[in-house]
């Protein structure tokens, strides 16, 4: 096998073990309605097929600038905090609490280990409110489009996604949950230049024993 195919070999190896496997998704939907005092608002499927569970969920509303209302002090005073619906699946879920969420425009839900199981849907309420129309009308389904939200699994995988709009009765955005992040973190960085560096050196080597 040549040098070159050798390095390219290496650094297929190194990026494969970064990558996510395909069996890790999840979808979420947003009530075409205002989410303010509602319970169902937010709704979540684990849609994992070799059993994985979620282990948490971060939805961050910075892109749309809009921010996490749950108590009744600013930045908003007319709120509703966050809320399961009864028509949630029992899944473990963990909330902050409404007093250290409030005004954030990230909000990251936990769950215990082994609850928010595959098929199953967490469903919740809270209200939201963008900066620029506080204690308007809250953000309705459709004003999530561009939001984004991140489902973490209990195998280590972490997968993104971003609302998009949906015509589906009722809800007013969407979101599928399927993609992995596409750089590396940095230690890999390094595990990848110092392969790459070792496999370099030997085709030096390898170049001035033949010259030789």
């Amino acid at each position: 096998m040549k040098i070159t195919q050798l390095v390219a070999a290496a650094a297929i190896a190194l990026l494969s073990a970064t990558s996510g496997h395909a069996n890790t998704a999840a979808s979420g939907k947003i009530i075409a309605g205002t989410t303010f005092a509602t319970d169902n608002a937010f709704q979540f499927t684990n849609d994992a097929t070799a059993g994985e569970f979620i282990t948490s969920l971060t939805w961050d509303l910075t892109p749309i600038a809009g921010f996490f209302d749950t108590t009744n002090v600013a930045p908003g005073v007319s709120s509703s905090g966050l809320q399961q619906s009864g028509s949630s699946d029992d899944v473990g879920a963990i909330f902050p609490s409404n007093a250290s969420q409030d005004g954030l425009s990230a909000l990251t839900i936990f769950f215990t280990a082994n609850s928010f199981a595959s098929g199953e849907k967490f469903i919740f309420g809270v209200d939201t409110d963008f900066f620029s129309c506080i204690d308007c009308t809250g953000i309705n389904g459709n004003g999530f489009v561009g939001a984004t939200v991140s489902a973490h699994f209990s195998n280590g995988e972490t997968r993104y996604g971003t609302y998009t709009l949906t015509n589906e009765a009722g809800f007013g955005s969407q979101v599928s949950i399927t993609s992995v992040t596409a750089v590396p973190e940095p230690e890999t960085y390094a595990m990848m230049l110092a392969g790459l560096g070792l496999m370099g050196a030997i085709a030096r080597r390898r170049k001035q024993k033949q010259s030789v």
